[in-house]
């Protein structure tokens, strides 16, 4: 039996789903188990990450989110993130309404600018220098296309044809990754934020720097979070653990382990918690390393309550 859709009210989890495999291979099995996973426990979302061509083998993203689409019945799926300006607008239109027309509207589109690997945009033949622009522009070229209104822009053109069948509601929510002020000011345009590498008190300004871009308000926007963590009750070896997987992605860990959650159950909810306090409102999981589904179910069954109690507990002592 599917448990029932989580709370609003309270912060919502996702779960990065490893179809990135630089520790372990991802295959329709994973892809069947992150799925149950999602829905069993009552997750927000299923993401997954975004690379036509990089240094460890990775899935496609919009192939992988239409097979946990069709695995899933409560756990909505997403991007995390799509890079938007590496590809047409149309493409990306009429993929993403077709998967929400068949998950039922149970679909995100986390997008960002890209361009950590430029390599993919030397052989999508782009400039990598105008990523930026054609990403603001896409962002607008997607609700032209999903509502048919004819526009011009500096990169493409929508006609004035509706995509159709469309997205369910008529758009795709559409949440922007990115820290710097320029990702934010993206971010307010659209339906959330999705930020990796930030502290709390950056959430906090990420929120208020929102809350000043959107004067309609923000009830309808998520603010949210990718943390990298990792549950060791040796909290020496899961600090150990996280500081290898930074090394293997290429990161610094003495700048970015602080923006990392790792140890005991409740060393890992303590820090989640912290970013909710914050203000984010949805935390997506990072688990890199092996025993990616041992990680996921530990998270689901040690960290969350743990997380939805202080949550409450805080909650209670305000009022």
């Amino acid at each position: 039996m599917i448990p029932s859709e989580p709370a609003t009210a309270g912060p919502r989890f996702g779960l990065l789903v490893p179809t990135l495999m630089e520790f372990e291979p991802c295959g329709l099995d994973q892809l069947r188990e992150a799925a149950h996973i999602g829905d069993h426990y009552g997750f927000e979302v299923l993401w997954v990450g975004d690379h036509l061509l990089f240094d460890s083998p990775i899935l496609e993203s919009t192939v992988s989110l239409a097979i946990l689409g069709s695995m899933t019945e409560r756990v909505k799926v997403g991007t995390n993130v799509l890079q938007l300006p590496l590809r047409r607008p149309l493409d990306v239109a009429k993929t993403f309404a077709t998967i929400s027309h068949l998950t039922g509207g149970r679909l995100v589109l986390g997008i960002g600018v890209g361009g950590g690997f430029p390599t993919e945009w030397e052989a999508a033949g782009l400039d990598l220098k105008e990523r930026g622009a054609r990403c603001d522009e896409a962002i607008d070229m997607l609700g032209w296309l999903w509502e048919g209104k004819p526009a011009d822009g500096e990169f493409g053109t929508s006609p004035g044809l509706a995509i159709d069948p469309p997205p369910v509601g008529g758009r795709v929510p559409i949440w922007v990754g990115g820290r710097a002020d320029v990702a934010v000011r993206r971010a307010a345009r659209c339906d959330g934020s999705l930020n990796i590498w930030v502290s709390p008190s950056r959430c906090a300004q990420i929120r208020e720097r929102v809350l000043q871009l959107r004067p309609s308000g923000v009830e309808d926007f998520t603010f949210g979070l990718e943390l990298l963590a990792h549950i060791d009750d040796d909290v020496d070896r899961a600090r150990d653990h996280v500081r290898h997987c930074l090394s293997r992605l290429s990161l610094d860990p003495d700048a970015i382990e602080k923006y990392t959650a790792f140890g005991s159950p409740e060393q890992v909810a303590e820090r989640v918690s912290a970013y909710v306090e914050a203000g984010v409102q949805h935390v997506s999981f990072y688990l890199p390393g092996e025993g990616w589904s041992e990680q996921a179910r530990r998270v689901a069954e040690e960290v969350l309550p743990l997380v939805n109690g202080q949550v409450a507990s805080a909650a209670g002592s305000t009022r």
